[in-house]
């Protein structure tokens, strides 16, 4: 049975924590895709471009060839099939660890819903476990202990 390691949950955290800001980071970066700065042209009015002008085509291919962008939106449909595997519990975690304005650590998170240090980072485990599935990092085969969602197994 393959295990996460410190380094790869710690990396997994960090994902969930991206994830908070990865529309906004999309955003930004479609429209700086989108709107590329260009020197002011001082011929004002000569000349006639050679190049067929397809806009839209043009700023497909630079969306689909941008790796940054690529990047964040693998990054955010990964987190939310994750997210859409969690249960009811495991969603109250997330937003408290995550979504909160307050800094919760993993320890304030357990003592928060009432779980002791060993069991949240338990259920961290397998909270992690499922993005690192989505992630690739890990195979769905392996033995999960309880990272997947019972009634989700046919």
């Amino acid at each position: 049975m393959e295990e996460l390691s410190k380094k790869k949950l710690a990396a997994l955290d960090e994902l969930f924590e991206d994830f908070q800001t990865v529309n906004h980071q999309i955003a930004e970066k479609i429209y700086e895709i989108d709107h590329p700065w260009t020197p002011s042209d001082q011929n004002v009015g000569g000349g006639r471009s050679s190049a067929i002008s397809r806009p839209q085509e043009a700023i497909l291919q630079r969306r689909e060839s941008n790796k940054r962008l690529q990047y964040l939106i693998s990054l955010r449909d990964d987190c939310n099939r994750a997210i859409a595997r969690f249960d009811k519990e495991q969603r109250q975690i997330f937003d408290l660890r995550y979504c909160s304005s307050n800094y919760y650590d993993w320890d304030t998170v357990g003592n928060l819903i009432g779980y002791g240090h060993s069991q949240i980072y338990r259920k961290r485990y397998a909270m992690l476990w499922l993005l690192a599935e989505e992630r690739g990092m890990v195979s769905h085969k392996d033995g999960t202990r309880n990272a997947i969602n019972p009634s989700l197994n046919q």
